[in-house]
């Protein structure tokens, strides 16, 4: 009797089993069960990864629950009406405490459905908020600005977002070349300004040493009498005098003032 009752609960147990399903979470996942035949989505209860057995006509709705990077190429219209492509990024992920009303009313596609049309939309909108010529410069303010402008729009759709970066920035070649020409002149202005302002700097620099070089021959000028320059004439005089080979002799005063030497030993 007890060896009967054991096969017909291996029986029970295997036809049950038999009648069961099994679904496996994955890692990273976060699941749900939904029935048909009853209430529908069971919102009470929140499966981790691992094994959720259920009976077969119950389904399992799991959902990627880490971070997920989605990107876009779009073609935006700058400020002065200049066309360019951007490869855009956002990252993003479902908020798991609202896994139930995420699936009710938005559903497992809510990036295509619900983020996209926005994102694009947000994209092209701050795009034509800056000139061209800013787009480079101004890229961090611009990811920014998408960033807000995308969250503000989806809000209330159960979803959590950690960043949004512009990857790429595809200028048109003819646009780019004239950006470039003009570039290229404003740095060769900015290149003679800077020679001038350098010609000058060296200008009021040699006017200044003139000043000095004038200022010191005035002294000079004024320090330096007759009566001075006679005296170092007679210097001279007495040197030239005591030397044993002299050949000179002297003048007393010439024209100017000032004595006159004459070389006795040139044969004139």
């Amino acid at each position: 009797m007890k060896y009967y009752n054991r096969i017909k609960i291996i029986g029970i147990a295997f036809l049950v089993l038999s009648i069961s399903a099994c679904t496996v979470v994955k890692p990273g996942n976060k699941a749900m069960k939904w029935k048909p035949w009853g209430k529908g989505l069971v919102a009470d209860k929140i499966y981790d990864n691992g094994p959720v057995w259920h009976w077969p006509w119950v389904g399992v709705v799991d959902y990627n629950i880490q971070w997920q990077t989605f990107s876009e190429k779009v073609s935006v219209l700058t400020k002065d009406e200049l066309h360019i492509n951007i490869i855009v990024s956002v990252t993003l992920r479902p908020i798991v405490a609202e896994l139930p009303k995420l699936e009710l009313e938005v559903g497992r596609d809510y990036y295509r459905s619900v983020v996209r049309p926005e994102f694009i939309s947000s994209a092209r909108n701050i795009f034509a908020g800056h000139t061209y010529a800013n787009v480079s410069p101004h890229s961090t303010i611009i990811e920014t600005e998408i960033f807000k402008a995308l969250t503000e729009k989806v809000k209330g759709k159960y979803l959590e977002f950690d960043n949004l970066t512009i990857d790429h920035i595809v200028y048109p070649e003819l646009v780019s070349s004239a950006v470039n020409q003009k570039l290229a002149v404003e740095q060769d202005i900015e290149q003679k300004d800077y020679e001038i302002e350098i010609a000058k700097k060296n200008a009021e620099i040699q006017r200044i040493l003139a000043r000095g070089q004038r200022d010191a021959q005035s002294i000079i000028d004024s320090s330096v009498t007759k009566k001075y320059l006679q005296y170092k004439s007679l210097e001279v005089q007495d040197k030239l005098a005591t030397s044993p080979n002299a050949k000179f002799y002297f003048v007393p005063l010439g024209k100017d003032g000032l004595p006159i030497i004459i070389d006795s030993g040139s044969g004139n």
